[in-house]
């Protein structure tokens, strides 16, 4: 993953690994991601979250909707 890439991210705050597997994907702008930290800076509604590598996913294709369907 790099700045800039278009990531589906879930559970920027503290919690159980029980609650965070039912927290729905929510798509936003990668800013910033360094691997020796494992975690990411994730732009989303105009604030910025921190979070974990494992709960952040490069968006795909299928992920963001079309206008023109």
């Amino acid at each position: 993953m790099k700045s800039g890439d278009l990531v589906r991210f879930k559970g920027w705050h503290i919690s159980s690994a029980k609650e965070n597997s039912k927290q729905e994907w929510r798509i936003g702008l990668l800013l910033e991601y360094h691997p020796w930290e494992k975690v990411g800076t994730v732009l989303w509604n105009g604030n910025t979250y921190r979070v974990r590598a494992e709960n952040i996913q490069k968006a795909g294709k299928k992920d963001v909707k079309s206008k023109n369907r």
